[in-house]
């Protein structure tokens, strides 16, 4: 099962870890001086937990929390103390630990804003025993990315996943995407662009703008891997202006396959500039096979060529319907639905072609 259907957090986390107890405890720890990260040190520490002065209790628990996993043997020792108050306390710390211990490496990537952070409070909550694991043994980050990946595909599809699990799947995806490649460059990783195609993945990524920048930075990464899909439905998705420099790159990669080259034709169609009329007008006559689609109790199967058309029809300032695409459905973020713009058979594409043709000449 995957992290976010387990999540079962200790109560004594879910009390203490709200966003305002978070900012409180990284303000104080960046006030006072870096504690001496020695056992011993920790080990004094602990035993300050039961003080008599509550202040020197809070301060000796923020600088626990300060040293993090240096300070690990030490809790784990005070966890068994015969003094409850210091017990309980370090059991708390060491849950706390365990959180930030993660946000301590996700900050390297995404930044140390309020937002980023809010983030990665996303990015814990949707695989849990992955961060703590990792707290607890540290590894290598590099190879955690296709199990990312699947537990995104999952995600996406499973629509009573809250939506803040869902934009913590996809930036975990992202980042251990994204360590992957600066670990190993030549590496190729799996797209991810069949997730990137739900709506509500689009939207989380339009939403927050940490998640969006960190999809551009996957994006970037795998550029050499020939994903150049994910990297323009992401900036379709946020009408940013790249999208037509890669849709170009595309359109002029041969081993681009159809299934991409759709996506890059819309992408064109949507800028509207004169420049790239030679690419489409190179896919008119593509008759690659797309997607079939069942809608209105008849089969619509589009062709590379259908795209083009469309795309053709839309640049000249028209409506592909008023010319035979009798299915097309318009998407804010790709113009038009690619599987809508089909036909059901050859004699209906054909005349398609036809009543484009007259429109030309008239």
């Amino acid at each position: 099962m995957n992290g976010y259907l387990m999540f079962d957090p200790p109560c004594r986390l879910t009390a203490v870890l709200t966003i305002a107890a978070w900012c409180w405890i990284t303000a104080m720890a960046r006030c006072e001086e870096r504690p001496n990260a020695s056992p011993a040190a920790a080990e004094q520490l602990v035993e300050q937990l039961g003080d008599a002065s509550y202040e020197q209790r809070e301060r000796a628990g923020r600088q626990l929390l300060e040293m993090g996993l240096e300070a690990k043997a030490a809790l784990d020792d005070g966890m068994g103390h015969p003094d409850v108050e210091i017990a309980f306390r370090c059991r708390r710390l060491w849950d706390e630990v365990r959180v930030l211990a993660g946000w301590h490496q996700v900050r390297l990537i995404v930044g140390d804003s309020p937002a980023a952070r809010a983030l990665y409070d996303k990015m814990f909550l949707a695989d849990p025993a992955l961060w703590y694991e990792l707290a607890e043994n540290p590894r290598p980050l590099d190879g955690l990315f296709p199990e990312r990946r699947a537990q995104l595909q999952q995600a996406v599809k499973e629509v009573e996943v809250p939506a803040a699990i869902l934009e913590g799947a996809l930036a975990n995806a992202f980042y251990f995407g994204v360590l992957a490649k600066q670990a190993k460059p030549q590496q190729k990783l799996d797209s991810i662009d069949e997730p990137l195609r739900f709506g509500r993945s689009r939207q989380a990524i339009k939403d927050n703008e940490v998640l969006g920048d960190l999809c551009d930075m996957w994006a970037k990464a795998t550029e050499s891997d020939g994903l150049a899909l994910d990297r323009l439905l992401a900036a379709l998705q946020n009408d940013r202006p790249e999208a037509r420099d890669i849709a170009r790159d595309m359109l002029a990669d041969e081993r681009t396959p159809a299934s991409a080259r759709q996506y890059a034709l819309l992408a064109l169609a949507k800028f509207k500039n004169p420049a790239d009329d030679a690419l489409l007008q190179q896919a008119l006559d593509d008759a690659s096979p797309l997607d079939a689609l069942f809608t209105q109790g008849v089969v619509i199967k589009s062709q590379l060529r259908d795209i083009a058309l469309a795309a053709t029809i839309y640049r000249a300032g028209q409506g592909p319907r008023e010319f035979g695409f009798d299915y097309a459905k318009p998407d804010p973020r790709t113009l038009y639905s690619p599987s809508t713009l089909g036909f059901t058979n050859e004699e209906q594409r054909a005349q398609a072609v036809e009543n484009w043709t007259e429109f030309l000449a008239k």
